[in-house]
């Protein structure tokens, strides 16, 4: 096994990548007191314009908050708020419509509030590893024992060209685009490297790649579903299952404490993902009002002093 790349390397090149495939500019910003160790952490994405933006296969945008060693909450509390006011001043600096989408472990969001953001709520799943099978859904459990039994087997593999087909296979069933080529695979892996961006296939019982995913691994704590594809012919024997069921048993292997499945927010996607049994978690979506939410407000405003005049 290699070295994982840490935290801050990770974000750099995680910011490389998006820059090189999807034509945006990246920074990462550090927010810190001089007085403070604690400080944010959080890549920037800019379209064109210099505005804030989500780059596709961006569930998040990467924010890490550490706060100094204490068993205090309201240390912790503390600094959150402190710091939170220097990232909220650099979203607003750079403006636009798009909302900064703030990763699950970022629960405290009445800062946005208190500054007059919209914000919106949606679901993942998290897993924590090591990972028991006797969480999941006895469905998932005889998937899993159907694919082994017939013979097919799964494993980590640093070839795209097993990977791509898989994602294309489920592009065509499904009807939408993962807008990945091969050569974003290989420039991901590049970029990245083996050990962060881990790559998962089942094969059948005569060697072919039949279902596949991909985790990135952005610490020791935060490692996330990037994109994943099956064969249609093969989905019926438990492939799913079987490879995403390796997949939590090597990131524990390499030491990583939690997996997020991405996404719970359409009934479909809700109901594949929640027999692992892992813990539904929201996260937020922060924005700036336009224009007309502003003037709505003034006006609401004005028409609620004008009833208590009378």
């Amino acid at each position: 096994m290699g070295t994982l790349h840490q935290e801050h390397e990770m974000l750099t090149r995680w910011a490389d990548f998006n820059h090189l495939k999807w034509g945006c500019s990246a920074n990462i910003v550090k927010f810190q007191n001089s007085d403070s160790n604690a400080y944010i952490e959080s890549l920037f994405f800019f379209n064109q314009k210099g505005k804030l933006f989500l780059p596709p296969l961006n569930p998040f945008h990467p924010t890490f908050f550490h706060p100094t060693p204490t068993d205090k909450p309201y240390r912790i509390n503390q600094q959150w708020r402190q710091l939170s006011h220097q990232m909220i001043e650099e979203i607003i600096r750079h403006g636009g419509a798009a909302s900064f989408v703030l990763p699950p472990d970022i629960t405290d969001i009445r800062p946005f509030l208190w500054r007059g953001f919209k914000a919106n709520v949606k679901y993942t799943y998290h897993l924590k590893l090591p990972y028991s099978l006797e969480q999941a859904s006895t469905e998932i459990r005889s998937k899993i024992k159907k694919a082994t039994q017939t013979g097919y087997r799964s494993a980590l593999t640093q070839d795209m060209n097993k990977i791509f087909p898989c994602l294309i296979a489920t592009e065509n069933r499904k009807g939408f685009h993962h807008d990945l080529t091969l050569s974003d695979l290989q420039l991901a892996q590049q970029l990245l490297g083996h050990d962060n961006f881990r790559c998962y296939v089942c094969y059948s019982p005569e060697g072919e790649a039949v279902s596949a995913s991909i985790i990135i691994v952005m610490n020791e704590a935060w490692s996330f579903g990037w994109a994943a594809g099956s064969k249609t012919n093969h989905l019926t024997n438990g492939v799913v299952q079987q490879s995403q069921h390796f997949a939590f048993e090597d990131l524990t292997r390499i030491g990583i404490h939690n997996v997020d499945l991405v996404g719970a927010n359409l009934p479909s996607v809700a109901g594949s993902k929640s027999g692992w049994g892992g813990e539904l978690v929201p996260y937020y979506q922060v924005r700036l009002p336009v224009f007309k939410e502003t003037l709505r407000s003034c006006r609401n405003w004005l028409n609620n002093r004008k009833g208590q005049k009378l």
